[in-house]
């Protein structure tokens, strides 16, 4: 058969990599991402377009779980003391092998655009706070307007001082309506007093007291006064046809139209139809009277319009005291809102000057190279070489190879001396319960929608039940047996340090869980790097955030998981500068509380323990706390100190799970 094989170097495709984010990886993660499924999946539909008779298992020969040179299988190799992968494919027919060394050399330079996670993530969230900064400065002048709309309607600075106000006039308002009837209740008292005692009424009176202020009419009725008495004398003395007493009744009929005249003159009206009381003299003492009376009828109609007046303010000051209390609410809303939006200004304005000064560019990382296309090896006269069988040749690579992975596995096991390589080297170190142990399986290996298409479940076949699968069943049996007084109804997990695993364990348990019929909510509480929302391929608008900071009902957002009847998730939501206020906030506690009469089991998923107190923070509100501990990953001093800062927090620790074992599979599978 014709092949490509691993050597020389130019008979497959080499990519080198030059991306700072893929060199930080070490080669053997690497290498198992590259031939990972889901990676494959995408590349393997473009080669099934003209080639459908190759599959993932033919590619990797993984019949038996092994590489090897066989018909139609495929081989990825790094090359020592470089950064280079070297891809060699083996087949019969060369127009094919050509075809699919294209097709992979396209899919892995295209898994390879640069992607800078930590700077993308920092320029997403600095741009999700300037947003958010926008929004609240837009919400500003609203508020300051309707305060300013408030002050003006209603005549007021602060409304506690105008609520003082309001109680000091309400109390001097009603003093003055009772001060008023009862001088009201006086005048009128003396003034019918007044009128029975002068036999006059107000406007009578009024006429009395202008013809008593007229000089001529005063002098004219002086002397009619002074004729009558005359008359009166002479009248004693002499008849009443005697020539004196003549003279002085004409004297009389004389002066009386002088005086009618006069009255005219000063009342403006005819005096036949005045009461000749008032025409009449009046003495001072009736004079005096009369003005009196006079004045008291004034001051009776002064006080009703007064009265009225006062009513009327009365009646005005009910109704602004009906309605402020609703202003006084209106306005202390409003208060609320613009310190609530000025805090968070101030706050998102500080991180994201905080961010601004922390964040230096980076060089942007470079994608692979392809430096050497991929071609089939001939010899001088073109022919194409035959690379299998050849019997010495193999038996001298393996030698090689053996040698080099001699050397490589103690360079590996002296790099790696402080981390936990196996269980027994963690229940032997850490004094917790082992729950679990989970194997090494390329079904953890998931990528983002970015990195490689979405898988079809029909592309890939796994059993019906793997190792992988039964050992996250066997941790929730663990986990339901562990209390005697009843099962498990909610725990965190989290780990020592990221890349632990402690995602893809809380996912694949809450899976294992809803397979074995319990309804179970998966919280993706990493605020900070959350995770499930990528896992699940779900979206993340709206999430835990949300609920907790806009008082939104969970009900709305949880959302259940795609072809799984028992599994719901509630994904992180929108990004939050401090996420340890907001899990530590009662509202969260209220949420938990909520959700654990909804579910039979909650699993929080949150962030590391050093240096963060969120997962402390959940832990006393659930079950308890495990912790994942990645084989060849976790180090030791770091998981000493984490839990040492649960020990200090007084968090109650269910257990332990060892994620990543290599030694476990076997014994489910040969049975």
């Amino acid at each position: 058969p014709q092949t490509s094989p691993p050597q020389p170097p130019a008979n497959g495709e080499r990519l080198e990599s030059n991306s700072e984010k893929k060199a930080d990886l070490d080669y053997y993660s690497q290498l198992e991402i590259l031939q990972s499924p889901k990676l494959m999946s995408g590349i393997l539909k473009g080669i099934q377009t003209r080639y459908p008779e190759v599959t993932y298992d033919s590619l990797f020969n993984k019949k038996t779980g092994q590489t090897f040179w066989q018909n139609d299988t495929l081989a990825i190799n790094p090359l020592k003391q470089t950064r280079i992968f070297e891809v060699s494919y083996q087949g019969a027919e060369p127009q094919k092998v050509q075809f699919v060394l294209e097709k992979i050399a396209e899919g892995y330079l295209k898994y390879s655009l640069p992607e800078d996670v930590q700077g993308q993530e920092r320029e997403q969230q600095l741009k999700l706070i300037q947003e958010q900064i926008a929004i609240l400065e837009k919400k500003l002048p609203p508020i300051k307007q309707g305060i300013e709309k408030l002050q003006q309607q209603y005549n007021f600075i602060d409304p506690q001082l105008q609520t003082q106000y309001l109680a000091q006039q309400n109390s001097q308002l009603q003093s003055q309506k009772l001060e008023t009837q009862a001088q009201l209740l006086q005048q009128e008292s003396q003034y019918q007093a007044l009128q029975k005692q002068l036999g006059l009424k107000p406007e009578q009176a009024l006429l009395a007291s202008a013809l008593s202020q007229s000089p001529q009419y005063q002098g004219l009725l002086q002397e009619l006064l002074e004729l009558e008495t005359k008359i009166a004398i002479e009248s004693a003395r002499f008849k009443g046809t005697a020539p004196q007493i003549q003279a002085l009744l004409d004297q009389r009929s004389q002066l009386l139209p002088l005086l009618e005249k006069e009255a005219k003159n000063i009342l403006g009206s005819n005096t036949n139809q005045v009461d000749p009381n008032i025409i009449r003299f009046q003495d001072s003492v009736r004079m005096g009277l009369i003005q009196q009376l006079v004045l008291t009828a004034n001051n009776i109609e002064m006080l009703k319009v007064r009265q009225e007046v006062l009513e009327k303010a009365n009646q005005e000051f009910n109704q602004y005291s009906q309605v402020f209390p609703g202003v006084f609410g209106q306005y202390n809303d409003l208060q609320q809102q613009l310190k609530t939006t000025n805090t968070q200004l101030t706050e998102l304005t500080n991180k994201s000057q905080e961010m601004q000064l922390q964040f230096v560019p980076k060089v942007k990382p470079q994608p692979w190279e392809l430096i050497a296309p991929p071609r089939i090896p001939s010899n001088i006269n073109g022919e194409l070489i035959t690379v299998s069988p050849n019997l010495p040749l193999n038996l001298a690579l393996g030698g090689l190879v053996g040698l080099f992975l001699g050397a490589i596995t103690a360079q590996i096991l002296e790099r790696f001396n402080n981390v936990y390589r196996t269980t027994h080297e963690v229940t032997d170190s850490i004094s917790l319960p082992l729950l679990g142990v989970i194997p090494a399986s390329n079904e953890a290996l998931i990528l983002p929608g970015s990195v490689a298409p979405t898988i079809d479940i029909s592309d890939i076949t796994y059993p019906a039940c793997s190792p992988f699968q039964e050992a996250f069943r066997a941790l929730n049996t663990n986990l339901r047996l562990l209390n005697s007084e009843g099962s498990i109804r909610s725990c965190v997990i989290t780990s020592a340090t990221p890349a632990d695993g402690k995602s893809t364990i809380a996912m694949n348990l809450a899976q294992g869980a809803a397979a074995m019929g319990q309804r179970v909510l998966l919280v993706d509480a990493d605020l900070r790097c959350p995770r499930i929302h990528t896992l699940l391929e779900v979206t993340n608008q709206l999430g835990l955030t949300n609920i907790l900071t806009q008082k939104l009902d969970f009900k709305t957002i949880i959302k259940q998981v795609k072809n799984d009847d028992n599994l719901y998730v509630l994904t992180a939501g929108e990004f939050y500068p401090d996420p340890t206020r907001l899990l530590s906030s009662k509202p969260m506690q209220e949420l938990m509380k909520q959700l654990q009469e909804s579910f039979d089991l909650i699993i929080y998923d949150t962030a590391p323990v050093l240096g963060l107190a969120d997962a402390n923070l959940l832990a006393p509100h659930t079950d308890g706390l495990m912790m994942v501990v990645g084989l060849g990953k976790t180090d030791r001093e770091a998981f000493s100190l984490a839990l040492r800062e649960i020990n200090t927090a007084g968090v109650p620790v269910l257990g332990m799970v060892a994620n990543g074992d290599k030694q476990e599979t076997h014994y489910y599978r040969d049975y």
